[in-house]
């Protein structure tokens, strides 16, 4: 018999009981089993899958040694493999680097070696190594990402330790992106890691940069959101915002020319209005002193939300949250607050673009 056919309980299913409903496994995938005649049935079959078996051992077990008729026997077997309960036998290896990362995209209900390969295979260019492009980097590096493009020219300062957190006081005055691939490097040599000290202002900049699978935007210069918007869409690149505004960490929408809409297709940040140029200019006068209040905790939410997507476009497994919207987590408040950002067939920037596959 062939090690794939051979299944296995996945480490991450618990089970339990309250309010007195069973409960196979937690978060995301668990199952609310209401009905008691399944209880023992279930929990015996669990614990006969710690073991590889394959589905006829399993059923035959349920119907001989547990005595359950045919329907409980397929019922209990089919709760445990819609709720990604079972993984390949062989599957989980605890000494793998990715092996918890694994886990996860099991959870998901993708194959963790497809999910790995894709990640090893991807080049993401990330623009801005601040806060959030700190934290995002190292996070897509150490869970595997084949090639990171740094883009910064900025140098650190002393301000930016507090939530610019791969870099240290004896890294003030040197270039940032720098910096970063230096503590990239020591958390994951594997990882192929260019430095670009470059400021992006306009197209020429853009086209100047290196292809890619994903562009992930983290800097704040005043239209390099609308610049790399047009330019991924036009040469076809996927590309995702992750910034934070005041209090709210903010992340999306992830963009996929022809698949999904782009940040011209709805008003997704306030502008001065247009038709009132006197009031534009004094707005403009008021918000050229703004100064953004940034947290190292606010910094890290977007971080975290925005790379968990990367990593789902990338990988292929789930569904990334920002596909069609903009997302923000109001921490003061902690609430979750959302922007559509579905795709507009007029949109003077996308609506000629077909995706790719």
């Amino acid at each position: 018999m062939p090690d794939d056919d051979l299944l296995m309980l996945a480490p991450y299913i618990r089970i339990g009981v309250q309010d007195g409903t069973l409960f196979l496994g937690f978060g995301s995938i668990r199952q609310a089993v209401l009905d008691r005649k399944l209880w023992h049935p279930l929990v015996r079959l669990a614990d006969h899958f710690r073991q590889g078996r394959t589905r006829a051992e399993a059923l035959s077990f349920l119907r001989v040694t547990c005595d359950v008729d045919e329907s409980t026997a397929q019922a209990s077997l089919l709760m445990l493999e819609h709720g990604h309960c079972l993984i390949p036998a062989r599957a989980y290896d605890p000494g793998d680097r990715y092996s918890r990362h694994s886990l996860f995209y099991a959870l998901s209900g993708a194959s963790p070696e497809h999910v790995q390969a894709r990640l090893e295979a991807s080049h993401v260019v990330l623009i801005g190594c601040g806060g959030i492009g700190n934290l995002v980097a190292v996070t897509l590096a150490t869970a595997g990402v084949g090639a990171l493009t740094l883009v910064d020219a900025d140098r650190v300062e002393t301000s930016n330790l507090t939530r610019q957190f791969l870099f240290t006081e004896a890294d003030v005055g040197a270039l940032k992106c720098e910096v970063l691939a230096r503590e990239i490097g020591r958390r994951n040599s594997e990882c192929r890691i260019r430095s670009l000290p470059v400021l992006v202002e306009d197209r020429a900049g853009l086209r100047g940069l290196p292809e890619s699978d994903l562009i992930l935007l983290s800097a704040d210069s005043s239209g390099l959101t609308r610049l790399v918007n047009s330019h991924s869409v036009a040469a076809g690149r996927p590309w995702m915002n992750a910034c934070y505004v005041n209090d709210v960490a903010v992340w999306g929408p992830l963009v996929v020319p022809g698949l999904t809409g782009c940040w011209d297709c709805r008003t997704l940040a306030a502008s001065a209005p247009e038709e009132d140029p006197e009031l534009a200019a004094l707005i403009a006068d008021v918000n050229a002193r703004y100064q953004a209040p940034s947290n190292g905790p606010v910094n890290m939410l977007a971080s975290s939300l925005a790379a968990l997507d990367a990593l789902r476009h990338l990988g292929g497994f789930g569904v990334p949250a920002s596909l069609n919207r903009r997302i923000g987590v109001w921490s003061h408040e902690l609430m979750l607050d959302g922007q559509s950002a579905q795709r507009d067939l007029s949109c003077p920037t996308c609506s000629h673009v077909t995706h790719e596959s």
